[in-house]
């Protein structure tokens, strides 16, 4: 894969056998990421110990939050591992993320789906900017956005699939 400059390959053994991820990661030669599914730092500690990943990918809405990510963050910092946020929670949960990433000091890049911007930014009081391939947080007091609370009545919540039923967890 070296020859295809891929930036990480992402969960090729999934988080719940990290002796064999450990040993993948070690023939490995591009980054090794995974995270997204785990929810305490607990539980990225044995990936940690275990030199089994370069990169992880805690997610905020599902890993307790800043507090929790900042502390996941500077245990992996402890192992040089890198910090690339899983987000795919919406607008919120990006600009959570966004002020995560200029806390931590081994922040490598904020996952946001650009195909969503628009939306976000509709009920935003404050757009999200990408600028080059960089987001710029909002400025402001707090997180300096605010939801516009009328746009977002028009996007009642809607039925979703657990991740029970998603077919990774059939291996």
């Amino acid at each position: 894969l070296e020859p295809f400059k891929i930036a990480w390959m992402e969960e090729p053994i999934l988080y719940d056998n990290p002796e064999a991820l450990a040993a993948f990661a070690k023939e490995a030669r591009v980054p090794v990421a995974t995270g997204e599914q785990l929810f305490t730092r607990w539980q990225f500690r044995s990936l940690l110990e275990l030199n089994a990943v370069d990169i992880i990918q805690p997610d905020i809405c599902h890993a307790g939050g800043i507090s929790e990510l900042k502390k996941i963050a500077a245990m992996a910092e402890t192992y040089y591992v890198t910090l690339a946020p899983h987000n795919s929670n919406g607008p919120l949960s990006t600009i959570a993320s966004l002020h995560l990433d200029l806390c931590v000091h081994n922040s490598l890049m904020q996952e946001i789906f650009l195909r969503s911007i628009d939306r976000y930014n509709e009920v935003l009081t404050r757009p999200i900017e990408v600028i080059d391939g960089y987001c710029v947080p909002p400025e402001g007091p707090g997180w300096g956005v605010e939801l516009k609370e009328d746009v977002l009545a028009k996007y009642p919540p809607v039925d979703y699939t657990p991740v029970e039923s998603e077919p990774y967890v059939q291996f």
